[in-house]
């Protein structure tokens, strides 16, 4: 299983190694898609990731952001649009309280973080259709991190993928943790469908 920036590593080892994945989960996934390709968000304008990138490299201006601007914390780092929170469950608003919380000590991560802003960057187009057994690709329209269009792209290109798509959710589904988790089930336990 690959989430986000996980989703290239996941991707190389299905594709190096098939012989040791007997299925591959792609969860809002940091993937490849062609240039004539519409992109599902805009590019992050510099000054942001700049920004961005400065909020990362220190714990005391996250714990102040958290505190102070939380909502544009969870727009801006976690790519979710906030208002979905305020209409969300109880138990989805704890679900991603609590990922954003345990993003400190976040110095911790930012070496990882600032890698993998370069991967997206960077990214190339894999043998997709080499893979070969059950897949999962995940993603949310409104993920401000744009992987809704590379998500679809990547599943369509390997020969047994599935691609659910939710036009809400943002990355990290909001509203749609139940119905992603009953997914992975069914791809893992396939004896377990209904």
């Amino acid at each position: 299983m690959g989430g986000s920036a996980g989703a290239p590593s996941a991707l190389q080892m299905a594709i190096r190694h098939p012989d040791r994945v007997s299925a591959l989960i792609l969860l809002v996934p940091l993937a490849y898609k062609p240039p004539s390709q519409a992109d599902s968000a805009p590019p992050m304008p510099a000054w942001v990731e700049a920004a961005m990138m400065r909020l990362i490299g220190s714990d005391f201006l996250f714990w102040v952001a958290l505190h102070v601007a939380r909502d544009q914390v969870i727009g801006l780092v976690l790519a979710t649009p906030p208002e979905l929170l305020k209409t969300a469950s109880p138990q989805e608003r704890a679900r991603v309280n609590a990922m954003v919380d345990h993003i400190l000590p976040v110095s911790a991560r930012a070496a990882g973080l600032r890698s993998d802003s370069t991967v997206g960057k960077h990214l190339a187009p894999a043998p997709l259709e080499s893979i070969h057994m059950p897949t999962l690709v995940i993603s949310a329209r409104d993920d401000r991190y744009g992987t809704y269009a590379s998500a679809q792209y990547t599943a369509s290109r390997i020969p047994m993928a599935k691609f659910v798509g939710f036009e809400q959710g943002g990355h990290v589904w909001v509203g749609h943790d139940n119905e992603v988790m009953a997914e992975i089930v069914k791809l893992l336990h396939p004896k377990a469908r209904p």
